[in-house]
């Protein structure tokens, strides 16, 4: 095949500080570790790594700094929906990890009477992830509280409404501004026996799973909502709830979840006000292995995908106005920051290729990873369509990635239009091993790739397994730069921040590039909800 023929062409550079090649440099190889295998280690040993920038990744055993790419299922059927199929299609394609949505109704129906075959479905779903190498974050789910309000999340036993009233809403977003729901959410933070009842859930599940080597971690409560007291609107009741009821129900579960399992990560939500530009008031979380898990959805488009005569657009500054509202909790609390949800439900829609884009640079410029809403195939939000084929738009998440970085990262860049992944980092670290970029060659490299670095010939080498390419860099101060490229690209791996601020191509299905389309005028929406948890 020429493909295999290009790659396998050692290609020399002018200059005595790039390299390009395509097999592994023989002979010596001044300050480079020797390339190791694929494997990341056990969670168990895992710890943390800090970037340049100051961003925390989770480390894997060699001290290599990890960058998840991965997706969501929720289900009160685990076993029926995370199939072999499933997670062998989204192996291929670069996902590393799944976080499976789970209800406490089907967990525990009646106060006390835990469904053991329920938990075996969980433990079906860790057993096949383990078989393609995904790994697995269980999250504790709710939409709209629970079964009371005819949706699914919080058992009816844990509901206490005081006799409020409660009317569904056509925009299902708004039901949680119903008197009701907002009593359950309360009681939950504030009744003794409803928080022990919630760590006692967590409890059961912890104690069956945590040996489990597909095991990532738990996520404590998926978007969690709050009570809207008098003289507060939703804005101003919204902070007091992250500082006074979230920040201790997040403390609480992290405790007593990490008492009996220190080895495994705990994620915890704050509530989606980031989506809305503002920044959240939760107060530290303190834990063994604790990231925060924000979401990211741009609440107009939600809002109007919900509504009957809604208009899905573009909105260019979300982005930035999500980041800066985000990062700030990481900059005070510094820990791992990966995002547990984003996604749209109409990537057909014009427009959406370039907010796809632009949300996977947002991305890569402010967290350590992702999962995106949701993994299945079909319609709506799913990622691929029913014959397993990636979907417009929301298939530019099936692209190349670093895993795991063998040094310092300063920043990771793809370039859909050229094809090119560029990987910066400082390369004086206690990593050891390879650094790891999923290639998904036959998606983005049909016709061969290059791979290049900022360092002189014989100081560096590569080479594949099972289509993860592994590269050796020296283990010296400064930047290092890592690029992967088609063979017909130009030639050159410089260590210059040489990347746009903003994409300005996106990538076709089948990595040809086309240009973005421009963001349509801002309209008005009708039913646009000021606050969606």
């Amino acid at each position: 095949m020429a493909s295999l023929l290009n790659r396998r062409r050692p290609l020399a550079l002018v200059g005595a500080l790039v390299l390009a090649a395509t097999v592994t440099v023989g002979g010596s190889n001044a300050g480079a570790a020797p390339t190791t295998d694929p494997d990341r280690g056990s969670v168990a040993d895992w710890s943390t790594v800090t970037g340049t920038d100051g961003r925390v990744y989770i480390a894997d055993a060699q001290g290599r700094a990890l960058q998840f790419h991965g997706f969501n299922v929720k289900t009160s059927n685990p076993a029926e929906a995370v199939t072999d199929k499933l997670l062998a299609a989204s192996a291929a394609r670069g996902m590393d990890h799944l976080r499976l949505g789970f209800y406490w109704q089907d967990l525990e129906p009646k106060q006390g009477e835990f469904d053991e075959t329920f938990l075996d479905q969980l433990v079906t779903v860790l057993d096949r992830a383990e078989k393609h190498g995904i790994l697995v974050i269980l999250d504790m789910h709710q939409d709209v509280y629970g079964e009371a309000f005819d949706s699914k999340g919080i058992p009816a036993w844990a509901t206490r409404t005081d006799g409020l009233p409660f009317e569904a809403q056509s925009n299902w977003l708004l039901s949680y501004l119903q008197p009701a729901v907002q009593a359950a959410f309360d009681h939950l933070y504030e009744d003794a026996d409803l928080r022990q009842a919630q760590i006692d859930a967590w409890l059961h599940i912890v104690q069956r799973v945590k040996g489990h080597p597909a095991l990532l971690g738990y996520d404590l409560l998926n978007e969690p909502f709050g009570k809207q007291r008098d003289g507060e609107d939703i804005l101003s009741a919204a902070p007091r709830v992250e500082r006074e009821q979230l920040t201790p129900m997040f403390q609480r579960l992290t405790d007593a979840i990490s008492n009996v399992d220190p080895d495994h990560w705990v994620f915890f939500e704050p509530p989606n006000l980031a989506s809305l530009g503002i920044a959240t008031s939760l107060g530290e979380v303190r834990g063994p292995k604790v990231a925060i898990y924000p979401h990211m959805y741009d609440s107009a488009i939600e809002a109007a995908t919900y509504s009957t005569d809604g208009t899905i657009q573009l909105d260019p500054a979300f982005f930035d106005k999500w980041a800066n509202a985000i990062t700030g909790y990481v900059k005070k609390y510094p820990m791992p920051m990966l995002v547990g949800e984003w996604g749209l439900a109409h990537p057909e829609i014009k427009g959406m290729d370039e907010f796809v884009a632009r949300t996977l640079e947002t991305l890569d410029r402010t967290t350590s990873g992702w999962s995106v809403f949701v993994g299945c195939f079909g319609s709506g939000y799913c990622t691929m369509d029913e014959a397993g084929q990636a979907r417009p738009a929301i298939g530019q998440i099936f692209q190349p990635y670093a895993r795991a970085i063998a040094g310092r990262p300063i920043d990771t860049r793809w370039d859909g239009s050229a094809r090119t992944l560029k990987l910066r980092l400082d390369g004086r670290s206690s990593a050891s091993g390879a650094t790891q970029i999923f290639l998904d060659e036959a998606g983005t490299y049909p016709d061969g790739y290059r791979v290049e670095t900022s360092d002189a010939d014989g100081t560096w080498e590569h080479t594949t397994v099972g289509g993860i390419l592994l590269v050796t860099t020296p283990r010296t101060d400064g930047p290092h730069a890592i690029c992967v490229k088609p063979v017909s690209a130009p030639r050159g791996c410089s260590v210059a921040d040489d990347a746009p601020s903003t994409p300005t191509t996106v990538p076709g299905l089948n990595g040809t590039p086309r240009p973005a389309p421009r963001p349509a005028p801002a309209r008005p929406i009708n039913s646009r909800p000021t606050y969606t948890g």
